[in-house]
């Protein structure tokens, strides 16, 4: 097994990455899926955060809100503190049983996670994939493509890693600034590396 931690900045096209590398037969494991899984209505996140942020992040339905949740963590880096104390260690233990679980078999294993540095994941892996793209363009996805706001754009990158520091951490570094096409292309430029590199480690 060949473990390897995929991360990139809000707007980077990090998932979108993570997907062309699941065509070509990496086991993707989403940490933003685990998270949103973890805070379903009757889940012990779900309580811990309804506990500590209360009712007014409930949506119908019981469900959270998420929108409304990310707008109080990204304004108060002490709530964010608190959010990330709940869903991280649940996030990891997730993470720490899928590689468990696939341990011994030759699966090349992609951990999606934006937060793969700041959460203690590094130490795990063989390999650190970082999607890079400028400033300006991952602005321009996030405001084209998500609708976000230009003030939530800003909170969310105050809290994640420098890019460039990111980048100088990374085993192989994917520059996203053009087309799909062109990320395609890099992704198999990855995957070859990657299955080589898997091979070379059996």
């Amino acid at each position: 097994m060949l473990t390897v931690g995929l991360t990139g900045g809000i707007g980077s096209g990090k998932s979108t990455f993570a997907g062309l590398l699941a065509r070509r037969g990496a086991q993707v494991v989403d940490a933003d899926a685990i998270g949103r899984t973890a805070l379903e209505p009757g889940q012990q996140a779900w309580h811990s955060v309804v506990d500590t942020f209360g009712d007014e992040v409930l949506a119908p339905g019981m469900r959270i809100d998420r929108a409304r949740l990310a707008d109080i963590v990204f304004a108060n880096p002490k709530a964010l503190a608190a959010l990330n104390a709940i869903v991280h260690p649940i996030i990891v233990s997730r993470i720490a049983e899928t590689l468990e679980m696939l341990r011994g078999t030759d699966e090349i294993v992609v951990i999606d996670a934006a937060l793969i540095v700041e959460i203690g994941l590094t130490d795990a892996l063989d390999v650190l994939v970082v999607v890079d793209a400028p400033e300006d363009v991952r602005r321009t996805r996030l405001v084209d493509e998500r609708q976000m706001s230009i003030e939530d754009i800003n909170a969310r990158m105050r809290v994640q890693a420098d890019p460039t520091e990111l980048a100088d951490r990374a085993d192989i570094v994917v520059k996203n600034n053009g087309s799909l096409d062109d990320l395609d292309r890099e992704a198999q430029r990855v995957w070859e590396e990657l299955s080589r590199l898997s091979q070379s480690s059996e």
